[in-house]
């Protein structure tokens, strides 16, 4: 019995352009079909779709050296079930520490939300300390059914318009933000490319790079019930530059970046 409910045909091809409320997202190339077989393998497919979903997108970096997933994991199945659940309690964990860190409230919390946030006043701290416990809630509540494949008819069941279905590169993962009920992350090709953890080689340390860790961080503050994160600054390069940008404490990537406490 599968462990992962998938509703309706996958491959769902709507043609058309569009953009999410907050700014533009054309994503138009090739997409693949989640039609996975024994060997790994899918099917690709070619369409020419909107995508209204809050979304992860990477930049065609090189791996990181924990690795790469590189096999087509089948979202139904229980192994890919067993990685989202490993990847959600390893992000409650770094939640938990940040939420720990502002609770004391010392020169190294206040370096790291300077560091993110261009702030280290009270100010911050107040405006952190429920989002964080809202990442914790949502991120306790997740089990393998929330995650499912991108496809038009997932992203209208989850209250987005349709989407653009499974792509090959550059988005990893997608959200529907008012979908604050079921809390559906929808996973989309380039997810299974990522490294799981982003480790630098040899260490327990973050790098600048996606990884599947951050990506599922960086979805869950997009739900309106933790952050309403925005995407005005791709990638944690980007963020980075950008810390000093009022929009950098609503920036998914900023809070991903914070909560995972990249240097």
């Amino acid at each position: 019995m599968p462990i992962f409910r998938v509703p309706g045909p996958l491959g769902v091809d709507v043609p058309g352009a569009g953009s999410l409320g907050r700014g533009p997202f054309n994503i138009n190339g090739i997409h693949q079909a989640p039609s996975c077989g024994s060997n790994g393998g899918c099917d690709p497919y070619h369409a020419m779709q909107p995508h209204y979903m809050a979304h992860k997108q990477s930049p065609l970096d090189a791996p990181e050296w924990d690795g790469v997933v590189n096999i087509c994991y089948d979202v139904k199945g229980q192994r890919f079930g067993e990685l989202m659940m490993s990847l959600r309690d390893s992000a409650i964990s770094y939640t938990q520490d940040r939420r720990a860190e502002l609770s004391r409230w010392d020169e190294i919390s206040k370096a790291r939300t300077k560091r993110w946030f261009n702030s280290s006043d009270d100010e911050i701290r107040d405006y952190l300390l429920p989002i964080l416990d809202s990442v914790i809630r949502v991120l306790k509540s997740l089990a393998p059914e929330n995650f499912v494949y991108d496809t038009a008819e997932n992203n209208v069941q989850a209250g987005c318009l349709p989407g653009q279905g499974m792509v090959l590169t550059g988005v990893l993962a997608s959200v529907c933000a008012v979908d604050i009920v079921e809390h559906r992350i929808a996973i989309n090709m380039g997810f299974f490319e990522a490294p799981k953890m982003g480790y630098l080689y040899e260490s327990h340390s973050f790098g600048f790079r996606d990884s599947q860790l951050l990506t599922l961080i960086h979805e869950v503050t997009h739900f309106h019930d933790v952050a309403s994160s925005i995407d005005d600054f791709y990638g944690v390069n980007n963020a980075t530059r950008n810390v000093a940008n009022v929009k950098a404490r609503m920036n998914a990537d900023n809070l991903a970046a914070y909560i995972l406490a990249i240097a």
